[in-house]
């Protein structure tokens, strides 16, 4: 979805309104395939509408995308369902007319491209921590003197004052530290 802006400054009374169904699956995989494996086309609803010379867009997108496990890198399907608010202006000094928080984005070229921003919005949606089928109930990995626990796991170590002996090469440093204080 891509819009003129100068096309827009005719939606000053009444929002454009628009209901489309986009496949971003080439740009996305290009952009982020190390991360997105896989996207089914995206519904996107919402309005643009010019305020004081500046557009503003609202959408609610929903879909669905494919990403690796953070643990295992195996295939997680994850449902998408967001909003999107954005401000486009032409001129710098309009910025001063929003909050901080709001975005806005100077428009190059007069031409605001949707399909882009949508994109990145998606990007964003997956958490940091993603996990397939089952892998919460998988016990952590485990080796030759060393072991992943969860988060919640380490909270409750250090709330109950548990502390891990030190048995790292350079652990003996600070006994020797300790006795250097000492004279």
């Amino acid at each position: 979805m891509k819009w003129n802006f100068s096309e827009l400054l005719k939606y000053k009374q009444e929002p454009m309104e628009f209901q489309e169904e986009l496949n971003l699956e080439a740009m996305i995989k290009e952009m982020f395939g190390d991360v997105i494996l896989s996207l089914e086309p995206v519904q996107v609803q919402g309005w643009a509408r010019m305020e004081r010379d500046d557009v503003i867009i609202h959408a609610h997108v929903t879909g669905q995308l494919t990403t690796p496990s953070t643990r295992s890198a195996r295939p997680v399907e994850f449902p998408l369902d967001f909003m999107i608010d954005e401000v486009y202006i032409r001129e710098t000094e309009h910025a001063d007319r929003y909050e901080i928080e709001e975005s806005v984005i100077l428009v190059k070229d007069d031409v605001i491209d949707f399909n882009e921003v949508l994109a990145q919005y998606i990007f964003l949606q997956i958490p940091l921590q993603i996990l397939a089928e089952g892998e919460e109930e998988e016990a952590m990995p485990t080796g030759d003197g060393w072991e992943v626990i969860s988060e919640d796991d380490y909270l409750a170590e250090q709330e109950n004052g548990e502390e891990q002996a030190t048995n790292t090469p350079l652990a003996g440093l600070a006994d020797l530290l300790s006795e250097d204080k000492d004279k």
